[in-house]
């Protein structure tokens, strides 16, 4: 197993003295508590395997190891060393108290370090043990023991880390405290007592030998208050970076960035009863009045292909997939500055880097980067991690740092995924001919110019080397800082509504103060360049309801209601309805009655083609009887038509040929919908204009000619098919 725990020792005072403080600021005590609240909470929302261990100092009570009834009193470990948890969170919340015993910090620190020896001993797995001491070193101490804790800590490799007050440089030993803020790390603005001085020298001269560090309280907070992401240890993609057919260098691949995902296994703690296991449950019904349930072994996915069912196993969509060979190949080179911006894709970038002991390809993939940093050119490569993941096409882009030479990997689009959108621009130049009245000064685009310069996140003001203000590694995301604070009240305290948004988090959604300042005075000259005028509403203005709303003789001037009705040509609704140039498979209907609102002779017969294609369209299309309603509803609206237009040989036509064509297709159910419905030959009794007599067209509605009768087999409806599938 891979060496990357950390064993953690928490050295926490609780003597007297540290929950002592002016009414209104907080104890000593309480902020080391918060700051082994906070550590603790990132390591659980983190996942983290480390292990921590919690010993107080300066408590009523003594249980350690090492105690012999005259040494190493007053010292307890409230919590061996262990994958930190509720019940430790909950201790260091309700159960740790101040008292009014003294205890020496070194005899503690003794302590901690014999602990974090014997609890790792045969466990595999710690990389670092690391010992936190939180104190404001106000107790007597005696440095008989100094250079057993300082060869301890270098011998174990345990790293020394102090949390307390503000360790001030033998420089500011003069310093009255009058010119800082009254805050925890000054002590409260008074001078430090000699026994403090003493506790801090020993304290600072400990950090050297051991080369530890030390935060005040004030800096460890804001610091510990982010929560972290859980941390993954990378497998490295092993991979060929082919160039031709002869030159391949092993190179591996790890991911840099990578879109973060929570893991919600929070979701899973439902169960009243802490003993029982929660899972999850799904069944298949089907959608028939016993719902009856159906095994997921006896079903399989469906896709129509027109009238027909066709079922497609997982064995079936496996051998569909497309199959590749795991590879990099590089496809050809180009410079740089051809790769847009824009065109970046994927989820994340990779980092290629020679295979880990093989100098011969780490000296040809550092020619390569150094060839292509040279020529300010990039590779465009096909990528694919798998044999059944699709093939990838991006670039290769060389970086070259102080301490490393690497390729980013970086995914670029198909044509497929290229969209391209065409916008006007504003009329900057003299000779636009559109839009002259919103050509900008030159004013206007000055002040914008600035505004982009002032809100420059790479550079700080008065120094051009530094880093930019708002980068990615020290940039956490406010959505999941404020889900950690929720579930860890809601843990300790379930009876209780979700806490208040934290300052901290609702600091993340403001402006960075630096940029606030500088881009003041550039935003009230833009208010001042680009004015905003209110458009004061007409008075004649009037409601939509009393716009649109018919009126009668005495409710207005009827020179303004026909004005009114010529303008909107018949109401919102044809405002709002596009133009109609055919029937659609929507609303044919609609469609069809649109198009014959137009007296246009020749766009009659148009409009009567179209519909006769649109029925046997959706006759022809449906799955069983599914469309067979809607095909009879546009028959029957293009019979109406056809007697009301006087033009019954047009839909004699259709219904003639249509006859055949339903016969033929083995489409007799619907037909004998027709006659159901009476939807046959117009006949003279409903339409002076026709030829055929009524008793021809009730014989039309019968004949039907038993050889083809024969030929038609009763067609499956959908439930016939699924269980045949």
């Amino acid at each position: 197993m891979a060496a990357n725990k950390e064993a953690i020792a928490l050295v926490v005072d609780v003597s007297s003295s540290m929950n002592v403080a002016p009414h209104g600021q907080t104890t000593a005590l309480q902020h080391a508590l918060d700051a082994i609240t906070l550590i603790l909470q990132r390591k659980m929302f983190s996942e983290s395997k480390d292990e921590v261990a919690l010993i107080l100092f300066g408590t009523a009570d003594t249980d350690n190891p090492l105690a012999d009834g005259e040494n190493y009193q007053n010292i307890v470990i409230g919590r061996s060393l262990g994958v930190p948890d509720f019940d430790l969170f909950e201790l260091v919340q309700n159960n740790v108290q101040a008292s009014d015993n003294q205890a020496d910090f070194i005899d503690a620190m003794v302590v901690a370090m014999d602990h974090l020896v014997q609890s790792t001993v045969g466990k595999k797995g710690f990389a670092t043990k690391r010992l936190i001491l939180l104190s404001n070193f106000c107790q007597p101490f005696a440095d008989d023991q100094l250079d057993t804790i300082v060869k301890g800590l270098q011998n174990s490799g345990t790293q020394l880390n102090i949390i307390g007050p503000q360790l001030n440089d033998d420089d500011d030993d003069d310093n009255d405290g009058n010119d800082v803020p009254p805050t925890i790390d000054n002590n409260f603005g008074k001078e430090k007592s000699p026994q403090q001085r003493a506790g801090e020298a020993m304290i600072k001269h400990i950090l050297s030998e051991v080369n530890g560090d030390s935060y005040s309280f004030m800096e460890a907070l804001p610091a510990l208050s982010y929560f972290q992401a859980r941390q993954v240890r990378q497998t490295a993609w092993k991979v060929q970076l082919e160039i031709g057919t002869d030159l391949k260098i092993p190179v591996c691949g790890y991911t840099k960035i990578k879109d973060f995902k929570l893991k919600q296994s929070y979701k899973k703690v439902y169960a009243k009863d802490i003993e029982s296991e929660v899972g999850s449950l799904r069944t298949y019904h089907k959608n028939d009045e016993e719902e009856t349930e159906v095994e997921p072994e006896d079903m399989v996915n469906g896709f129509r292909y027109g009238n027909t069912l066709v079922p497609m196993s997982a064995d079936d969509k496996e051998n569909m997939k497309y199959r590749a060979v795991k590879c990099l190949k590089i496809l050809g080179f180009t410079k740089a500055e051809n790769i847009k911006r824009h065109h970046y894709l994927g989820d994340g970038t990779l980092v290629f880097v020679a295979e880990k002991g093989d100098e011969a390809a780490a000296v040809a993939l550092s020619a390569l980067i150094n060839a292509l940093y040279e020529t300010n050119s990039v590779m465009i490569a096909r990528r694919v991690y798998a044999a059944n993941s699709a093939p990838r096409i991006g670039c290769l882009i060389p970086v070259i740092k102080a301490d490393y030479e690497c390729l980013y990997w970086i995914e670029l689009p198909f044509m497929e995924d290229l969209r391209q959108f065409t916008f006007g621009s504003l009329p900057l130049t003299d000779d636009a001919v559109t839009n002259k009245k919103f050509k900008p000064t030159d004013e206007q685009l000055q002040v914008m110019d600035d505004l982009i310069t002032s809100m420059d996140l790479s550079q700080k003001e008065d120094d051009d080397n530094s880093e930019e203000i708002l980068k990615p590694k020290y940039t956490f995301n406010p959505y999941f800082q404020r889900l950690y604070q929720c579930l860890l009240h809601r843990a300790l305290k379930p009876d209780e509504g979700l806490p208040e948004l934290s300052p901290l988090i609702a600091s993340y959604l403001k402006r960075p103060e630096e940029i606030e300042r500088r881009s003041e005075k550039i935003l009230d000259n833009i208010n001042k360049l680009f004015k905003l005028e209110v458009v004061a509403q007409k008075k004649e203005d009037q409601s939509g309801e009393a716009l649109f709303t018919e009126k009668g003789e005495g409710d207005g001037p009827a020179v303004k209601k026909q004005k009114l009705d010529d303008d909107l040509e018949g109401g919102m609704e044809n405002i709002a309805r596009a133009k109609v140039t055919e029937v659609g498979t929507v609303s044919p209907i609609e469609d069809f009655q649109a198009l014959l609102s137009d007296k246009d002779e020749d766009l009659f017969e148009k409009a009567c083609g179209q519909m006769e294609k649109r029925i046997e369209q959706i006759v022809m299309d449906s799955f069983g009887t599914q469309f067979y309603g809607k095909a009879s509803d546009c028959v029957k609206a293009y019979r109406a038509e056809c007697i009301k237009k006087s033009k019954p040989e047009t839909y004699n036509n259709f219904i003639k040929t249509f006859k055949d064509i339903l016969i033929s297709k083995a489409k007799r159910d619907f037909w004998d919908q027709i006659v159901i419905d009476k939807q046959g030959l117009i006949s003279k009794m409903e339409c002076e204009s026709s030829k055929i007599s009524q008793a021809d067209a009730d014989g039309f509605m019968t004949d039907v000619k038993v050889e083809e009768e024969t030929k038609i087999e009763p067609e499956d409806d959908a439930d016939d098919l699924l269980d045949m599938m």
